[in-house]
């Protein structure tokens, strides 16, 4: 199973632009946790929902022990929300779905 962590702060609004440049559509008037909501939703309704866990961490709120690379970025001040995949932070500052599922798809295949 491919685990992906988003971290954020659920109640807020990402600020910023996220590591796209903004050409990904993610940045839009959404907290944090309902982009998390939405891409949750749409690996849900997805080809890969057998093959994905998706799992929110707020970084005020939950222990982030385990977590090094995730938290480190964040206290050098990486946008929020920060995307990793099996571990390793592949985006930040916005929650694009389609790029999620194609880096989700190359690990598959």
């Amino acid at each position: 199973m491919i685990e992906i962590e988003v971290f954020g702060i659920r109640d807020e609004e990402p600020i910023g632009v996220c590591s796209c440049g903004g050409s990904c559509g993610s940045s839009s008037q959404k907290t944090m946790g309902e982009m998390f909501e939405e891409l949750n939703h749409f690996i849900m309704q997805s080809d890969l929902v057998e093959k994905v866990q998706v799992r929110f961490l707020d970084v005020l709120e939950d222990d982030l022990s385990g977590y090094d690379t995730a938290h480190m970025m964040f206290k050098t001040g990486y946008a929020l929300p920060l995307v990793a995949i099996e571990g390793k932070v592949c985006f930040n500052g916005g929650i694009s779905n389609s790029r999620i599922y194609e880096e989700i798809r190359n690990k598959i295949v």
